[in-house]
């Protein structure tokens, strides 16, 4: 029986300790809409102005090499020797691989000795041409004679054209036996061994080659953006201007910035957008063919009105704030937005220059409330938040 006692004191204390709580979780909130409604939640707020800002637009980019080439024999043969290493950095003509020779200097070797066959059957139709021409001189024979003459000397100077251009189509296919690289780059994976036969023209490369001396970034702009980004553009010539940050897979800058050099002549039906390529200069080879990144332009805002996102609320895609009127009266308004950064946004409509905003307690009051509201500010949050983007960007460079 004593344990029961005990048992409900227990519970009969925690009943009390719940009820306790949750009428002062009441009267709080029934104390916070007393408040709400007399107008005595204190809010802050600050003076909406106008400026100049940066509105950064980040795309993800596929990286690729200046110029990519797949390396392929030219001669059929077996591979004598390789000289370079997989992933290794070549320069423009360096060898690569021997294919056997042998079978190309025997043909070199023939077609050399037709050169001289023809050769020498040249002169004897440049004797036989010279004879001739004096007999008809001393009407020995008749013209005709002379008109074969000159026929047959023809032919054995075609012929001998002929056998030298087989000299040098036999000096070029073995030429082809030593595979130079046709580009200064690095060597992508060496499928071929030492002994394996290789085809001129098979589907399969000797190795592949990448010149990364520059990089291009392939990314896509959209339709808006683009048009927001080639403002304040100096024509054709210079339709994307700004320079162009990079930043890696790892969260690193790229320590060089890049330009814009092709912009796709139509959007793509499909996406609405814009492809767009920079070039980066890349002198310690540092960006690889193949990678990605992100790319950051950044488009300036002449004169715009700029708001704390944190002083906004989104309500069905829509942006609204609450802009202080009479009396500490506020009315909800939706904002225009024309762009935005990390904590701002950038507004063409919705408020005015000089009108005062609310940016705090937004959860606490409604269109039409009172508010007690604390010193406006005059813009001093934005100008931090400008300063901390402004800090964050450069930090990001160095």
């Amino acid at each position: 029986m004593n344990r029961i006692f005990r048992n409900l004191r227990v519970l009969s204390y925690v009943g009390l300790t719940v009820f306790a709580l949750v009428t002062a979780v009441g009267c709080k909130q029934t104390a916070n809409d007393q408040a709400a409604m007399a107008g005595n939640v204190e809010v802050k707020t600050e003076v909406v102005e106008r400026g100049d800002a940066e509105v950064v637009h980040s795309y993800t980019a596929s990286l690729q090499g200046k110029v990519n080439v797949e390396v392929r024999a030219q001669a059929s043969g077996y591979i004598n020797k390789i000289v370079v290493k997989e992933g290794s950095y070549v320069k423009k003509g360096q060898a690569l691989f021997f294919i056997d020779p042998q079978p190309y200097q025997i043909k070199l070797q023939n077609a050399e000795a037709t050169v001289k066959a023809a050769a020498a059957a040249l002169v004897h139709a440049q004797l036989e041409q010279d004879k001739v021409k004096s007999l008809v001189e001393n009407k020995f024979v008749s013209p005709i004679q002379l008109q074969t003459a000159n026929a047959a000397l023809d032919s054995a100077k075609a012929l001998v054209a002929q056998a030298k251009a087989a000299v040098a189509e036999a000096r070029l296919n073995l030429s082809y036996c030593t595979v130079v690289a046709p580009v200064d780059g690095f060597l992508g994976r060496i499928p071929k061994l030492v002994g394996n036969l290789v085809t001129a023209g098979e589907a399969e490369p000797l190795t592949t080659m990448s010149d990364i001396s520059q990089i291009y970034a392939y990314f896509s702009v959209t339709e808006s953006d683009y048009f927001d980004l080639i403002k304040g553009s100096k024509g054709e010539q210079e339709v994307l201007p700004m320079d162009i940050e990079l930043k890696l897979s790892n969260g690193d800058t790229y320590p060089l910035k890049g330009k814009v050099d092709m912009i796709n002549g139509e959007f793509d039906k499909a996406t609405n957008a814009l492809s767009v390529r920079a070039v980066f200069e890349n002198p310690e080879k540092l960006l690889r063919n193949g990678g990605t990144g992100i790319v950051r332009l950044v488009a300036n805002k002449r004169d715009v009105l700029q708001i704390p996102i944190a002083a906004t609320r989104d309500l069905q895609n829509k942006v609204f704030a609450y802009v202080l009127g009479k009396e500490n009266q506020v009315e909800q308004r939706q904002l225009q937005i024309v762009g935005k950064n990390l904590h701002t946004y950038f507004v063409q409509g919705g408020v005015e220059s000089g009108e005062t905003i609310v940016t705090t307690g937004l959860d606490k009051i409604a269109d039409g409330d009172k508010v007690q509201p604390l010193a406006p500010s005059s813009n001093k949050q934005i100008s931090a938040v400008k300063s901390e983007e402004q800090a964050t960007r450069d930090a990001s460079v160095l």
